[in-house]
Parts: structure tokens; sequence; C-alpha cells
């Protein structure tokens, strides 16, 4: 039997892994989880956190293995795939691709999240943003942001000079920028390669269907 993920089409953890499998052609069942007042999970809350006690997409289960964390099931999907130049199997090489993940999953997601939240979800909740945590989380996208930008400013990609599982994890962790008012464009190399990773068949094989007009 073939793993199986549960997800969320509009969630950018999610978005991560489904690009990975369009890009590896990989065929697997997937399960969209219902979002409810308290999070993932919905009506069926208690039996989604026996699979993931943070409550959170995406998650694999393949027989008796529960894996969750975006970039832990990307690197379990590739393994399962075979050879990839998206997951090498040279430790040195792989060791390159995973660095980037841990640091866009420790740096560069926590800044461009915090945008996403005051600038995106609290409109849609009827809110207003924090004006200082808007700053604050500015500040560090600006940090982080000047990182991989100058990383790419001789480089078409982040990691090894090929597409890899590096580019679709920080690809994911800006999903929202336009919406979330993360200033990219002050980043001219880092949004001429979001530009061409936006280009591929499965940046547009993942978009979200947009929400019923109200």
């Amino acid at each position: 039997m073939a793993p199986k993920v549960f997800i969320s089409s509009g969630s950018h953890h999610t978005r991560r892994v489904r690009l990975l499998m369009h890009e590896l052609g990989l065929e697997l069942d997937t399960e969209e989880v219902a979002y409810g007042p308290d999070g993932f999970g919905g009506e069926s809350r208690a039996a989604f956190l026996e699979l993931n006690p943070n409550g959170k997409v995406p998650v694999l289960e393949d027989g008796g293995l529960i894996v969750w964390e975006s970039n832990a099931i990307m690197g379990y999907l590739a393994d399962l795939h075979g050879e990839t130049p998206l997951w090498p199997r040279d430790p040195g090489a792989r060791a390159q691709v995973s660095m980037w993940q841990f640091w866009q999953a420790a740096h560069l997601s926590p800044a461009a999240d915090g945008l996403f939240y005051e600038n995106f979800v609290k409109s849609m909740m009827g809110g207003e943003a924090d004006p200082n945590a808007v700053a604050t989380s500015t500040e560090a996208f600006h940090r982080w942001a000047a990182v991989l930008d100058a990383r790419l400013a001789n480089e078409t990609y982040v990691a090894l000079g090929c597409l890899t599982c590096a580019d679709l994890s920080i690809a994911a962790a800006l999903m929202y920028a336009d919406k979330s008012a993360m200033p990219v464009d002050a980043h001219p190399h880092l949004a001429a390669w979001l530009a061409r990773i936006k280009q591929r068949p499965s940046w547009a094989a993942t978009e979200p269907s947009p929400p019923p007009a109200s």
C-alpha cells in the first residue's frame, strides 16, 4: 500500500510536500483535513491528534509509520522514490540541501509566518495588524532574505546548482508573500529566483483553489 498524506491544500507547509510529489511524479493517496475552531481535524480533532500531537498538517502514514514535519516527509518520500538530484544520496551534497531546509524552518519561516499572520490572517478574521509585530517581523524578514539573496546572486538555485528540496521548501514558505506584504522585491536575486520557481509546472499544479465567493 502506498503512503498516505494528510494535507490542507492552502497550507504552505503542505505545499512543499505536494511540490515534491509533483516533481517526482509520485501518485500518492492524499486526504484533505478539515479545519475547525480548534485547528486541523475539525470534528475528528481527537483522532487527528493521534496522528500528529501538534495538530498540524501535513502528516504521512506509511503502514505503521507516522511522519510529521514537512521537511522530514520530503526526505522520506524522496528516499522511497530512489535516486534524484532533488535529494542526493551523497552525504556532502545532501547536507547542503538539508542545511538550507533547516535554515528555512529556523530563520526565514518564523519571519515570513509573522507577516502572514499579521497582514493576511488577521484581516481575514476581521482584525487589524499590530504595527509593532509587523515591524519586528519585517526586520527579521529582511535579515534572513538578505542571506538568501546573497546566495542567489551568482546561483540559479539554492544548493548544488540544480533544483533540490531546498528550493521547494523555501519557495513554499513564501507562498503568501504578496498577500502578506513580505518585502521580497527588496531582494532582487531572491525575487528573480522565486519567479523562476513559480514558472515550474509543479507550482501551477499545487496552487490551491480560491475560496468560494461569499
